[in-house]
């Protein structure tokens, strides 16, 4: 029993590491991804105002692609959604996570888990 309760030790010590953490994190947070698209996918086409929001963003970015800016505004323009594109994935990577967690709680407080 010592043996497997060092091993565990060294385990929990190295997932402690801020650099194995991180990379955990990124791991589960790619994974959480390729789960969610296709639930999202049906979700999203079956939602009336998502595809109403969906479709006023697609004119406006029609308009914006066929408006006359200069080679600088549009480098501003494009870095402003880059950033928000990325940072909108990680939000909702770690919003679909805290949606794990709380179903897992939620199973947890009914005795629904095998803990």
């Amino acid at each position: 029993m010592q043996k497997k309760d060092q091993i565990t030790q060294e385990i929990v010590s190295i997932i402690a590491e801020a650099d194995t953490f991180q990379e955990i994190k990124e791991t589960l947070k790619l994974c959480m991804d390729s789960l969610k698209n296709n639930t999202l996918n049906i979700l999203l086409t079956k939602d009336i105002d998502y595809q109403t929001s969906l479709r006023a963003y697609q004119q406006a970015h029609e308009r914006y692609r066929n408006t006359d800016f200069t080679e600088s505004q549009r480098d501003i323009v494009e870095i402003v959604l880059a950033r928000k594109d990325e940072n909108e994935f990680e939000y909702i990577a770690n919003a679909y996570m805290a949606g794990l967690l709380d179903s897992y709680r939620i199973l947890r407080n009914f005795g629904l888990t095998n803990e």
